[in-house]
This record gives C-alpha cells, structure tokens and sequence, in this order.
C-alpha cells in the first residue's frame, strides 16, 4: 500500500486508536480521527501535531447516519478512503452478568456490535464504488471463544465482531475490499487500566495477586503494540492477531525469567 494512504479511525481520540493514529502519521499517511463530539477529539488531533495529514470527525458510531457523514468527510479531505478501522468500543462493568446495568448491556451492543456492523456496510459501501479499499474490526478478549467470569457481555461482543468480519469476508469472495480483523491484544489504555482496577477491587488483594503476574507478562503499551499493527494494516496482513495462543504461552513462560510489571505503572 502507497504511503500516502488515507485512514479513517473510529475511537481514536486516545489508547489504541491514538495510537495507531500517530504510527499511520509518522508514515507519511493521512488520517481522520473520530470520536465522541467534544474537546477530546480536538485535542486528540493537535497531539498528532501534523494539520496537514490529520483531520477529525465527530462520530458516535452507534448512529449509523453520523458514520454516513464520517465517511463523506474522509472522502471530501482525501479523495477515497483506503483503510477503515472500527476501533470505537466499550467494556461493560466487569461483574456477573445478573448485576450489570441493562443500559451498558445496550450500550454494549450499540457500539461493540451495531457500531462494526453498520460502520462496515457503510465502508465497504464506499469503497465498492471507489473500486476497493481495507476495513479491519477490532476484537477483544472472547474473539476465541476463550471465557472468563464477569466479562460475559464483552467477551459475547468481541466474538460477534471476529464471526461477523469473517463471515463477510467470505460472503464477499473475489472482491476489491477485503475485510477482516484485528486484535491488539492486551494494550494498557485507559479503559483496560479502569478495567482492571474494577477487577482487583471486586475480588480482593488476595485474589488479584494470583492473576496479576498473567496480566504483567502479556501486558504491551501503546507504543509497542502500535507499529507492530500498523506495518500489518499497510501490508493487507488479514487477519491480524497480536496475541495467538502460542505467542500467549511463550509470554508466559519468558515471564517467569524476566519478572515484567508494567501494571505497577499504572497503580496495580
């Protein structure tokens, strides 16, 4: 893929879609942000400090009109749109599933589900009639059918996006926009770090101590998952895993050498 590639990221006024943000800018590509409409998004941009190769775009993903006018912008300032990533996602409460608040069951949805799937059709709308282009969903934790207790409804959502892009790809054949996914893996956002706060404080020092050394050996910051995902992206790597169950398990043997604790960074 040229250099001059334009991207459109949906959640990128901070943590992953940021970050993959800078990566795609420090390669010469143009990107427009999106986010919820706010100041947020406005300072997100100016971070990347580069007017000419950025833009931004108010957009809450679950309406689906506001992902119409996300693409129209991208078009209108590049030209076309070559990838498109659905980025913007939510965890709900990390609690047994009969104590979470309807509301983040329906937010969950909204965003993690029905923000893919119809940031997807909109997309690969555009992009057919451009003649062809990229769109990447992000997963999470449950895209491999892996459990654990209180991540019911993230877990069924994360799966939903991987089943969802791969059933599209194939639905798609022989065709000049290729959809797929993409997971980063465990990346210390802010919403992952808040995550896990809620988790230590739900079950106890004790208890934490157990699965702390997990979470500290498979750990990446922004800045070292990042560029491993955007050199995939601008190859057309599909789909893209940053954390497969043998990476998963070398991680976890090595850290029993090297002790990491990127978690005492952040409080935890």
């Amino acid at each position: 893929m040229r250099q001059a590639a334009s991207i459109v990221i949906t959640g990128s006024a901070s943590g992953i879609g940021h970050g993959l943000a800078q990566q795609f800018v420090a390669r010469g590509c143009r990107v427009m942000l999106a986010d919820l409409p706010g100041s947020r998004l406005d300072a997100a941009a100016a971070a990347l400090g580069a007017p000419d190769l950025v833009a931004c775009q108010p957009c809450d993903v679950s309406q689906r009109e506001q992902l119409q006018r996300l693409w129209e912008a991208a078009s209108r300032r590049f030209g076309r749109v070559d990838v498109w990533l659905n980025n913007a996602g939510v965890g709900p409460p990390v609690i047994r599933l009969d104590a979470v608040p309807p509301d983040w069951i329906d937010r969950a949805i909204d965003v993690n589900i029905r923000g893919v799937m119809h940031g997807t059709q909109v997309a690969l709308t555009g992009m057919l009639r451009q003649g062809g282009g990229a769109i990447y969903n992000t997963v999470g934790f449950g895209y491999d059918g892996r459990k654990q207790d209180d991540l019911t409804v993230y877990g069924t959502t994360k799966a939903a996006a991987r089943y969802f892009s791969e059933s599209t790809a194939r639905e798609l054949g022989d065709c000049p926009v290729r959809v797929s996914w993409l997971n980063p893996g465990f990346v210390l956002t802010p919403m992952t770090i808040e995550e896990n706060r809620r988790i230590r404080e739900r079950i106890g020092e004790a208890r934490w101590r157990k699965i702390r050394w997990v979470m500290n050996a498979i750990a990446d910051t922004p800045e070292a998952a990042t560029p491993w995902l955007v050199e995939r992206i601008l190859k057309g790597t599909r789909p893209i895993d940053r954390l497969p169950p043998g990476v998963f398990l070398r991680r976890l043997l090595a850290s029993l050498l090297t002790r990491p604790d990127p978690l005492s960074r952040h409080g935890l």
